[in-house]
């Protein structure tokens, strides 16, 4: 009787071990059975007593991977040292190979990482600080990041910077989808997002959570780097003034893009300025895309005939020159046309195009500078940078002086 009182004690023990000492008391890795108390009871039924270990270890292995899956949920460091009941602080020490953490120990951690399908976030690299030491650079999936691109330069000035304060940039096309990704990883330390396609709501949630900075465009509460858009159309259109020209035009992609309406702002400021009331006539919207500007033009030709285009960007101002020499018009002899970036695009039209230089290097540099600002404090109120523009002169405006740069020193 004695004997089978011990024999049921010892079922209702086995019944009620933790499962946790169970899976750490058997770890064949280092050849090491000791598996405690339980084994103890059974020593002539040793090997079924570790095979069986192992099957219930498996069977919880499996149950804890299947119930992270279902609830979306990556592995985490919290899991292995449940799984192993070791501290969190024990398993990190482990899984990045520092601090005082025996040789056993440590294989019995990355064990259990690669049975449950951990993969370390590269926020997890730098635990004291929680720096990554990268930087998101995010344009929404209509724009290029290319060499020559305005965004592309734009991000070779951002990465100048970082790279001068030891942090590297991580880009991307498409912010609505990978934004959120990159933060769920955790693998930025904050995110500069350039282009105003990007929705405000997305700006807004990613600004709680990291440090942000917009680019070409502007928020309330949110950091800026702008280009003063305002102050370079009134230089364009103020040029094309003082050539003596009255019915000047404006053409734009779109007048809903922030940049181009305050491009469009500032043009009619400046008509207003030279007394020159506007005609509606002379403003036309294109359609999205390479062919924004000659679409524009022809709307606009349809209905009027002026004497200048002011065109919201290179791209259109192209189209322009394109549409108005289908026309049978000559540039500049009878309409002259002035764009708006300076870019790559601009020497190499024909003939070669008068456009507002807009400092993009300049624009990213800015942008890196106060995003390591808002790293180090991270509550300071929301600024905006605003970089001037240069009216760079060329054949396309009928001017006689070639390659001269008027207002702003950039």
């Amino acid at each position: 009787m004695k004997r089978e009182a011990e024999d049921s004690h010892t079922k209702k023990r086995w019944r009620t071990t933790d499962r946790r000492l169970i899976i750490s008391s058997i770890y064949l890795g280092n050849r090491s059975y000791g598996c405690g108390n339980v084994c103890a009871k059974f020593p002539s039924d040793f090997l079924l007593q570790v095979l069986t270990f192992l099957a219930i270890r498996i069977i919880l292995l499996m149950k804890m991977r299947k119930r992270l899956s279902k609830m979306g949920k990556k592995v985490t460091i919290h899991n292995i040292a449940e799984a192993l009941g070791l501290s969190p602080s024990t398993v990190s020490r482990a899984l990045n190979n520092k601090g005082r953490v025996s040789k056993q120990t440590r294989e019995k951690v990355l064990e259990m990482a690669r049975q449950l399908g951990y993969r370390p976030s590269m926020a997890g690299r730098s635990l004291v600080t929680q720096r990554t030491t990268n930087l998101g650079f995010l344009v929404s999936k209509h724009q290029l990041l290319s060499d020559g691109s305005f965004y592309g330069e734009v991000m070779e000035g951002a990465e100048a910077i970082a790279s001068k304060h030891g942090y590297r940039l991580f880009f991307s096309r498409d912010a609505v989808e990978n934004a959120p990704q990159l933060i769920a990883e955790g693998r930025v330390d904050g995110m500069i997002l350039a282009g105003c396609e990007i929705p405000a709501q997305l700006i807004l949630n990613i600004r709680r959570k990291l440090p942000v900075v917009v680019v070409d465009n502007h928020l309330e509460g949110v950091d800026s780097v702008v280009i003063d858009n305002l102050g370079g159309a009134k230089k364009a259109v103020t040029h094309l003034v003082q050539l003596g020209h009255r019915k000047i035009g404006f053409i734009a992609e779109t007048l809903k893009n922030l940049s181009f309406s305050e491009r469009f702002v500032g043009y009619k400021q400046a008509l207003e300025v030279h007394g020159i009331i506007l005609d509606k006539r002379l403003v036309a919207e294109g359609i999205a895309g390479a062919n924004c500007g000659y679409v524009a033009m022809q709307r606009l030709l349809v209905h009027a005939r002026p004497t200048a285009v002011f065109a919201a960007n290179d791209e259109a101002a192209a189209g322009a020159i394109r549409a108005i020499k289908e026309s049978g018009l000559r540039i500049p002899q009878d309409i002259a046309v002035v764009g708006f970036d300076d870019g790559a695009l601009a020497p190499h039209t024909e003939p070669p195009l008068t456009s507002v230089r807009v400092f993009r290097t300049v624009m990213g540099e800015w942008a890196v500078k106060r995003l390591l600002e808002l790293l180090t404090d991270y509550d300071s109120p929301p600024i905006q940078i605003k970089v001037s523009t240069q009216l760079v002169v060329r054949e396309s405006c009928g001017a006689k002086v070639k390659n001269r740069c008027k207002g702003g020193d950039g």
